[in-house]
Formats: C-alpha cells, sequence, structure tokens
C-alpha cells in the first residue's frame, strides 16, 4: 500500500494540496485493516511526502524533487548530451574486479579477468535521480580514475581515447531498489525502479563497456517516437 501511494504522488496522481482518500475509503480499497493504512500514511508523513490534519484529512505536500528527466530513446549521442547537460555525476564506488557472470558473458571473459567497475550516482538540481553501474575491460579502464569520471561523461572520456560506440543492444525491465540503492535514490527499500541494460561495442564488433542504469519512475523516463505503418 505505502509503495502504490508513493508512486502515485511521485506521478503526480495526486497534485500536491489533494487530499488523499479517508482512512476507511483506503482500507477498503486495498483490503487491509486502519491498523497497516495508518503505519503506510505514518510512513508517507515521515518522508514528507504528505501532511496529516486532525478532522480535516491528509494532504499531498509540494515535492521538491526535479521534474522527470526526458530523454530520446533512438539517438544515443543526443541522450548522452541531454544527461550531461542536466545532470551531474558523482563516484560512489571505483575499482577493478572480476566481473559477475551475467557481465562476463557479454565480454566471453575468464571468470579471473578483471573489469574497471565504477558506480555513479547523477543529481538533477541536488536530487539523485538514477544509479549508473558501468564494467569496461581492465585494458581500457587503466587509462582514467574516478577523478575524471566525476561530474562528467564516460562517453566522452572514451572518445578522447578514440574509442566510439558504434552499436548497441539495450533491454528495459523492472528492479526493486535494494538497501544499498534505496539509500543512494532516497526511496523506500523494495520500491519500484526501471532498469536499463545496455552492451556497446566499437566499430570492429568489439564490446566495450557493460552499461546498468536504475532510476525512479518518477526522476526518469524514456520516450521513443512511432512512426506511421
Amino acid at each position: 500500500m505505502f509503495l502504490v501511494l508513493q508512486d502515485e504522488i511521485a506521478e503526480r496522481r495526486y497534485a500536491p494540496g489533494e487530499t488523499l482518500p479517508t482512512e476507511a475509503d483506503l482500507a477498503t480499497l486495498f483490503g487491509v485493516s486502519r491498523v497497516t493504512v495508518r503505519a503506510a500514511l505514518d510512513t508517507l508523513n515521515e518522508l514528507g511526502l504528505i501532511e496529516r490534519r486532525q478532522g480535516v484529512g491528509t494532504f499531498v505536500r509540494e515535492l521538491s524533487r526535479p521534474q522527470p528527466l526526458t530523454v530520446p530513446m533512438m539517438d544515443l549521442a543526443a541522450r548522452n548530451r541531454e544527461i550531461v547537460r542536466t545532470t551531474r555525476a558523482h563516484v560512489v564506488e571505483f575499482e577493478f574486479k572480476p566481473a559477475p557472470r551475467h557481465v562476463r558473458d557479454h565480454f566471453q571473459a575468464e571468470a579471473a579477468d578483471l573489469f574497471q567497475r565504477a558506480v555513479r550516482i547523477r543529481f538533477m538540481n541536488g536530487w539523485p535521480i538514477m544509479q549508473v553501474t558501468t564494467y569496461i575491460p581492465e585494458s581500457i579502464g587503466r587509462q582514467f580514475g574516478p577523478e575524471e569520471m566525476e561530474g562528467g561523461s564516460l562517453y566522452a572520456i572514451l572518445q578522447r581515447f578514440g574509442i566510439t560506440f558504434a552499436s548497441g543492444e539495450q533491454t528495459v525491465t523492472a528492479a526493486a531498489a535494494d538497501p544499498i540503492v534505496a539509500g543512494r535514490l532516497n526511496v523506500p527499500i523494495g520500491a519500484p525502479l526501471l532498469k536499463i541494460v545496455r552492451i556497446h561495442f566499437d566499430g570492429t564488433g568489439r564490446p566495450i563497456q557493460h552499461f546498468e542504469l536504475l532510476a525512479p519512475p518518477a526522476t526518469y523516463e524514456l520516450r521513443m517516437p512511432l512512426k506511421d505503418f
């Protein structure tokens, strides 16, 4: 119940200042007890999403977070420029280590092969809107460090070393926020997240980057134009 209401508030299905349904109505809608309803509302109140006025009702607060970042799906360069223009990256993890099996499979790598693994949080107007985790083969990743990645674009860094993205594969699914990601993105543990996984290839067909993005739906959206059939 809490996650549903949180998403509806974040997506502005309930506008700031609008009254939420009564506890009795919510209990009926979700098929739960009034005690459960109060617990969910207490959590929303602690997060600053609602205001409970005794004898009046429960009201949605004005959110201080930015509007969702909307990016095109068809043009990688345009998408990258828009993200870099409107957000700032902060490196929270940087290391060289073997990659997990699902990443190794894309690179046809051995279990002991090292990769540069970097985790960055991108902020818009001071609000964390996405976590990006990248794996790059060690031979490429040793050419730069976390200082170069702080605040900037990994795509631009790779271009400086003559590495370009010629093609790629993208998968869009969903994931639940684990405790670490939840803390970094200011969402509850278990909150639904948009999950985007990309494999980028250079002009020879060599995989050069495994990219994973996690973002709350209220802060990041993909837009794809549809042509006439």
